[in-house]
Order: structure tokens, then C-alpha cells, then sequence
């Protein structure tokens, strides 16, 4: 007789799903997830004519160049301000009101007064973004040495560097869809984009350019300011502000009313000089409805044009 042949032993494993009170903290059922509510959402169609979103807008360039007044004749503004240079606007005659933010702290209690108080016919200056970031990083340091004391309190670690970014990102989203409309302040930052060209942008830190190019995108209208060169110190100061993009610089106008550049005057309210932002600004108002929300539908990246 042939030998007889073992069958091969098979091993069974049974799988448990923990019980509610078992369970580990964090661990959930992929049921109990699918179990979750959906929010209600009711979708009401409004008239074009009701259509009037707010206007988003990133002034960028140098220190020094003259962003802070530039900005300061906007109609019905408040800046809230990180810097010290707001002062500038008050020498000048400029009627904004200031919000002082020294910390992230003052940031977000900053803007849950303007959620509340401002609204479609007010401007809120963010003097600067660039300065903001730097305050919501040093926050979120504080709050891991608070719960870590071996954290250092200065230099983040790898895995802060998403977390800070994507709660940056929010920040920007917030004040984009706010009821009321938004200058962004920004010094300009140098980079290089892949092929080696040199391209100037706002700086906004992150991801080499990639976090400053997301907020780019956000804006409606992305303008630099630049001074030129002088021979001389008793030359006149000639300042340009530059809404399209001339390589290398980024510049943009979803609106497509504001002039390529606009030529800033070294001058006092005779020359113009104070009312050229409030008249850009009347020039976007007196787009129809229709034209503007056209205009906010076409959302591209400006490094996308180049």
C-alpha cells in the first residue's frame, strides 16, 4: 500500500473586533465612521444682481518702498498691523483705524472682531503677512514647549513644518472668504523656478515657493510695488506698481480694469498720490456683477502664465 499522505494542517486565525469597551483610545470601526450625520444642506440660487463677493488683494515689494501708505487711503480701512511702520501712514493724513497684533494672540482675537464688526463697504489691511507667518510659527512653538518643556521654543521640528503650513493656508482661506475685503501687506521674496529664471514673489515661506504660490493664486489682484534706481539721493523717487506679470516679477488682476503698471507720484494729495488706490479700487466696484463673479470663477496661478 502507498504510504499514506498527510494533509497539510492549515492555520485558522480568528479576528475579534474589539468591543466599545475594550477598545483603545482612537480606534474606531470603520461602521461607526459610515454611521456619522452629514450636515443638511440647503442650496439656494442667487440673483446675479445680489452678487457682490469681496475683493482680495496682496500688495508686495521691498521694505521701504512705500506699501504701508499706499495702501492706508483705501475707503473705510483698519489695518491690523504687526509693524511698526503704520506710523508712516498716520504723517502722511491716512484716516484708517489700527489694530495692534504683537502676537498670534492678538491675530486671531484680531480677526474674530472683524468677522463681527466689518463688512462689504470696509477694507482690512493685513500689514503683514509676511510678518504674521513668522508670529503663527513662533506660536505653535510655544504651545509644544508648553506641552513638551524639552521642545525648543525657537527652532521647529520636522514634523511642525506641514502642520504650521496647512493652518497658515486656512488663515489666508478665512480672510479670502470673509464678508468684507482684504489688502494683504508682503515684503517680496527671490526665488528661482525650475528652469533657472529668476522670478520675485511675496514672502510667504514654505516648500521653496509652493505655499507663497497657493496664496498668489487666492488673490483677486497681486500687485508689486518697486522703486527705481536713482543716480542720485536728490533725485526724484519713482515708484511703479507693477499688475502684471512682467518677469520677474508675479503680478496679476482677475478683474482685468487696473492698468499693467501704475506710475506712483513723489508727490502730496496735489499730485494724486493719496488718491490712487481709492480711485483702482472705485474701478473694480463699478464692474456689473456679472463681469465680477466671470472674473472670480477664471481662478489660475500667475506662475501658471509665465
Amino acid at each position: 500500500m502507498p504510504p499514506a499522505t498527510r494533509r497539510p494542517s492549515v492555520r485558522t486565525t480568528t479576528v475579534r473586533t474589539p468591543s466599545p469597551k475594550t477598545r483603545k483610545p482612537g480606534t474606531t470601526r470603520l461602521a461607526s465612521v459610515s454611521a456619522i450625520q452629514r450636515p443638511t444642506i440647503v442650496i439656494e440660487p442667487e440673483s446675479l444682481q445680489d452678487f457682490n463677493e469681496s475683493i482680495n488683494w496682496c500688495i508686495y515689494g521691498d521694505s521701504g518702498v512705500g506699501k504701508t501708505v499706499l495702501s492706508s487711503f483705501a475707503p473705510n480701512a483698519y489695518f491690523l498691523s504687526t509693524e511698526k511702520g503704520v506710523v508712516a501712514a498716520k504723517r502722511v493724513g491716512s484716516q484708517a483705524k489700527v489694530i495692534r497684533a504683537p502676537d498670534w494672540e492678538h491675530v486671531e482675537e484680531a480677526i474674530k472682531w472683524a468677522n463681527e464688526n466689518l463688512g462689504r463697504k470696509h477694507w482690512l489691511i493685513v500689514d503683514s503677512v509676511s510678518k504674521m507667518q513668522e508670529l503663527l510659527i513662533l506660536w505653535w512653538l510655544r504651545v509644544q514647549n508648553a506641552e513638551n518643556a524639552t521642545r525648543d521654543i525657537d527652532v521647529p521640528q520636522l514634523q511642525d513644518h506641514q502642520k504650521w503650513q496647512r493652518m497658515f493656508l486656512r488663515f489666508i482661506n478665512d480672510l479670502v472668504n470673509a464678508e468684507y475685503n482684504v489688502i494683504f501687506i508682503a515684503t517680496s521674496m527671490h526665488k528661482e523656478d525650475p528652469e533657472g529664471d529668476s522670478i520675485v514673489l511675496p514672502n510667504i515661506v514654505g516648500k521653496d515657493y509652493t505655499i507663497s504660490n497657493n496664496f498668489c493664486a487666492d488673490m483677486d489682484i497681486l500687485s508689486c510695488l518697486r522703486v527705481k534706481k536713482r543716480q542720485n539721493i536728490d533725485d526724484p523717487r519713482e515708484a511703479i506698481l507693477i499688475n502684471d506679470t512682467f518677469p520677474p516679477y508675479m503680478a496679476k488682476d482677475r478683474f482685468h480694469v487696473l492698468r499693467r503698471w501704475e506710475a506712483i507720484p513723489d508727490g502730496d494729495e496735489e499730485d494724486g498720490y493719496f488718491d490712487i488706490i481709492s480711485d483702482m479700487i472705485g474701478d473694480i466696484m463699478a464692474l456689473s456683477p456679472e463681469e465680477r463673479k466671470a472674473a472670480k470663477a477664471a481662478v489660475t496661478s500667475p506662475a501658471a502664465n509665465r
